[in-house]
């Protein structure tokens, strides 16, 4: 999991996960999800999630992603609204 973070390579963090699902490793899977947050694709993992009814263990992920998304339109948001028109 570690070497797949610091590969910082998306296809490797995300065959990692398929692999921890073919195990049937679903907490390896939620760790996983956290360890190589960055590189790995949010419709990746939630249709991932939703193939294997795991739902609940990727639901931590998803809030986070949610959260980042949220305050960068928040920014942006407030950027915008400082620039004369």
């Amino acid at each position: 999991m570690l070497y797949a973070s610091e590969s910082k390579d998306t296809e490797l963090a995300e065959e990692l996960l398929a692999w921890f699902l073919q195990e049937d490793k679903k907490e390896c899977f939620a760790a996983c999800l956290f360890t190589c947050y960055d590189l790995l694709r949010p419709d990746v993992v939630l249709e991932t999630a939703w193939r294997h009814n795991i739902m609940d263990f990727s639901m931590p992920y998803f809030i986070q992603v949610m959260r980042e998304y949220l305050s960068k339109v928040i920014f942006y948001n407030f950027v915008s609204e400082l620039q004369p028109v």
